[in-house]
């Protein structure tokens, strides 16, 4: 197997803008990943890659050729029916060898180590460029106009994973190694000397033997020989106008008996929307619907030999309900049994809150005193819990927020322009995030669902997902299907008992959403008290609904197959809890009646997931008084192993850049220290203060201190002693003066710097093997005392001059 990547070489500096600035350090900054990693977005890639791609299509039209469209190679934004998707996903570029260095840095970056922080690793690769806009009338600078950019420093070299849905033929390799040869400016300010960079598509076969496929194409370009780059289209759907059209399963479904677990571990961020937000932004549920898993397990069938949506595996399989894809929600470890595998969480019932002032939980439905029912409450902050006896353990979904903008009508612009170009943000979940659901049906059903989806493959889920986002790992996680009746969603598909038979009350409490029409067969989010009538087989003018705690939602989604989005529906929302007197009926409650309720669950389209709903599972849990429980806080966690591998060269290049960068800010510090100490009338002169600076830019800072002839500018540097005890410089007498201290400077700089750069070393690189240790101090000693030395002698005359003004 091949596989393509797009290197990115920045032959000047670059800013990969994310959209938004930290106050006081930078207005404008780089997108970088947690770890202070930085990323070239890979929609960004895309679009540049696309707009390069045209105008190397445009000179091949100049010669007579007809080169694929660039829509049928990259996609495009609206798609009509039938034009062919796009064939190829660009992922982010990372920074090579960053899969080295990812391990590492989230040790050293762990709550138990903290040896670093992202800051200190997005110094390391990008610098901050101070610019402001001047006066052409006066030369001066304008007033507010002094802006901070972080800019990427040049020589690094980027890497985005290229994969397409065939595998690509010659004339779509020469295609896209021709536009990413031509993709040669990219980021913000490329018109002012920055964002320069040189694209290569590469192929790496299993053997990781890499071949360069844009110096293949531009070498037979040299030859007088051109490559072909016309590409076949896709094919097109395989339905024709017999054929049933994909719709989801709705009402009518069989009901299950056995059930698949499958967990879905987010290698990117995913967008899943929501009706919500304002036009230019996009919000996204923090679950994953069973839609999207039903979606992605239909899109493998089909994508299998001799399969179409006629047959009846299909049919019976995805349009009549044979299989429901659950909701995935997050999933987490009981903190008491950390040797189990991990949980599906639910999501917290509404009828659960947490009292303003004490910040402790208070269950509505248990019995409160009159002091309690007084007390302020308020809803909890996160939405999904792990639910046991008198313990409610939440674990957060963590949450991103991109920012992107549509480029400029005409691409001879090159970038988005004030008037042409919307400004839009996606949120999405973040990657490396897990989550846990199931598939129900017949176990004959699941089997073979289990050959036309295999685990341990990737899958596209959500939005957007040609580039950037949507990529998850799916995996099963049981080898044989599970028979339901024993298992209860409540606890994560754990073996418990019946629902409990409370005689004179019913509590349904909502796992997922719930899509109900009124009496008139329109959608309303209104509880369908008739049909849990008919599946208790009990009366329905016997339902008496006595409480509720719930809210409201639109659901909505995406035909991908029609590439037009579906009806909102308003759904009542999952964790609603609905409270039945059921007085008139106890004698009909059976165990079979309400064990079958929650296996079947309520309402439309039960084969995406919606309609899940436990029975009689809370209410008698003692979470009043009790404290939420973060599952994933960090502190008390124990610290972590470093990791086995070999500690990589680029690591040690980090360390050694952090090292200086925190060496440099000590000494700086012992700069201001020694201009404290130093009255004001032993000050050198200004004069003499500025000859100094002017020896420090000379290789020969010694033999001009030495050629100083003028004896009043030599009494002035001898004529005070500095205290410079509490410094980190053992190899240097307690008091010294200004003379002296840039003598040694010029001649032992490891005088200044040795111990203070052994220190941090040691600080940093604890976890490394003695020899990289001393390799590393010695390495900084020879390369960077002397500079060290010559910025806090610079600095230490900047504020001995600061000084003698005021």
């Amino acid at each position: 197997m091949t596989d393509y990547v797009l290197q990115i070489t920045l032959l000047s500096s670059l800013t990969s803008a994310a959209g938004e600035g930290r106050v006081g350090l930078v207005d404008r900054d780089v997108a970088f990943d947690d770890l202070g990693l930085p990323i070239l977005p890979g929609r960004r890639l895309k679009g540049l890659w696309r707009d390069a791609y045209r105008d190397v299509a445009d000179v091949w039209r100049q010669c007579g050729k007809s080169p694929t469209p660039a829509a049928q190679i990259f996609g495009e934004s609206g798609q009509k029916p039938g034009t062919g998707d796009a064939c190829m996903y660009v992922g982010n570029a990372e920074v090579k060898k960053a899969s080295a260095l990812k391990p590492w840095l989230e040790y050293l970056q762990h709550p138990e180590k903290r040896k670093l922080h992202p800051d200190d690793v997005a110094q390391h690769f990008a610098t901050v460029r101070i610019q402001t806009a001047i006066d052409r009338g006066t030369g001066s600078a304008k007033e507010n106009t002094l802006r901070l950019t972080r800019t990427l420093k040049s020589g690094w070299v980027f890497r985005a994973r290229v994969r397409f849905v065939e595998s690509p033929d010659e004339a779509l390799q020469n295609a896209l190694a021709l536009g990413a040869a031509a993709l040669q400016h990219m980021g913000t300010g490329r018109t002012r000397g920055i964002g320069k960079v040189c694209c290569r598509l590469i192929a790496r076969d299993e053997n990781n033997q890499e071949r360069d496929l844009t110096e293949q194409a531009l070498q037979a370009l040299s030859d007088d020989c051109l490559p072909p780059i016309s590409v076949a289209r896709p094919n097109q759907s395989r339905q024709t106008s017999k054929e049933r059209t994909a719709t989801p399963p709705g009402l009518n479904c069989a009901t299950p008996t056995h059930l698949l677990r499958y967990r879905l571990k987010l290698t990117e961020p995913v967008i899943i929307p929501v009706a919500d937000g304002d036009p230019n932004s996009v919000m996204t549920r923090q679950d994953i619907p069973g839609s999207h898993i039903w979606g992605a397990a239909a899109w493998h069938y089909l994508r299998q030999s001799n399969h179409t949506p006629a047959d009846e595996a299909f049919c019976h399989g995805f349009l009549d309900g044979g299989l429901r894809f659950l909701t995935a929600y997050p999933e987490t470890r009981d903190p008491d049994e950390l040797d189990e595998p991990p949980q599906r969480m639910i999501p917290i019932p509404y009828s659960v809150r947490e009292f303003k002032e004490e910040e402790t939980l208070v269950d509505f439905m248990e019995p409160l005193d009159q002091d309690q029912k007084k007390e302020p409450k308020k809803r909890l902050s996160r939405r999904y819990a792990m639910i046991l006896p008198s313990f409610l353990g939440t674990q957060d979904v963590k949450i991103e927020r991109n920012y992107h903008h549509v480029r400029a009508g005409d691409r001879r612009k090159g970038r988005a322009l004030e008037n042409d170009g919307n400004l839009f943000t996606y949120e999405a979940i973040q990657a490396d995030q897990s989550f846990q659901g199931a598939v129900l049906g017949s176990i004959d059903d699941l089997a073979k669902l289990k050959e036309w989806l295999p685990g341990g493959h990737s899958i596209k889920i959500g939005r957007s997902r040609s580039a950037q986002y949507g990529e998850a790992n799916f995996e099963w996680m049981d080898n044989e299907p599970l028979e339901l009746r024993n298992l209860v969603e409540w606890n994560g598909f754990l073996p418990q008992q019946a629902p409990p038979n409370r005689g004179e009350c019913l509590i349904i409490t909502t796992l997922s959403p719930l899509l109900t029409v009124n009496d008139h067969g329109h959608p309303e989010a209104r509880f369908p008290a008739h049909e849990l009538a008919d599946v208790l087989d009990w009366d329905a003018s016997q339902l008496t609904l006595s409480h509720s705690y719930t809210r409201s939602e639109l659901i909505g989604g995406y035909h991908t197959h029609l590439r037009l989005p579906r009806q909102q529906l308003p759904a009542i929302a999952a964790g609603s809890v609905f409270i039945f007197d059921t007085t008139a009926v106890q004698e009909h409650i059976t165990e079979n009646h309400l064990l079958q309720l929650e296996h079947n669950g309520l309402g439309l389209r039960k084969g995406e997931g919606y309609g899940r709903v436990a029975v009689n599972r809370h209410g008698d849990l003692g979470l009043t008084g009790r404290t939420e429980t973060p599952l994933d806080d960090s502190e008390g966690q124990t610290a972590p192993n470093p990791p086995d591998s070999k500690v990589p060269q680029e690591l040690q290049n980090l360390l050694r850049d952090i090292v200086r960068t925190r060496c440099l800010a000590e000494m700086q510090q012992y700069a201001r220290d020694i201009t404290y100490r130093i009255p004001r009338n032993k000050i050198p002169s200004n004069a003499l203060l500025g000859r100094l600076r002017l020896f420090l830019r000379q290789d020969s800072l010694v033999k001009s201190l030495e050629d100083l002839r003028d004896k009043p500018a030599e009494e002035q540097l001898t004529n005070y002693e500095i205290d410079i005890r509490g410094f980190n410089m053992p190899n240097l007498p307690n008091q010294l003066t200004l003379y002296n201290l840039f003598k040694t400077a010029g001649t032992k700089p490891d005088a200044l710097t040795g111990e203070l750069i052994k220190i941090w070393v040691e600080q940093l690189a604890e976890d490394c093997d003695k020899d990289t240790r001393e390799t590393m101090i010695q390495a900084l000693m020879d390369s960077e005392s002397g500079n060290l030395c010559r910025d806090f002698l610079d600095y230490l005359l900047t504020a001995l001059r600061r000084k003698s003004r005021t």
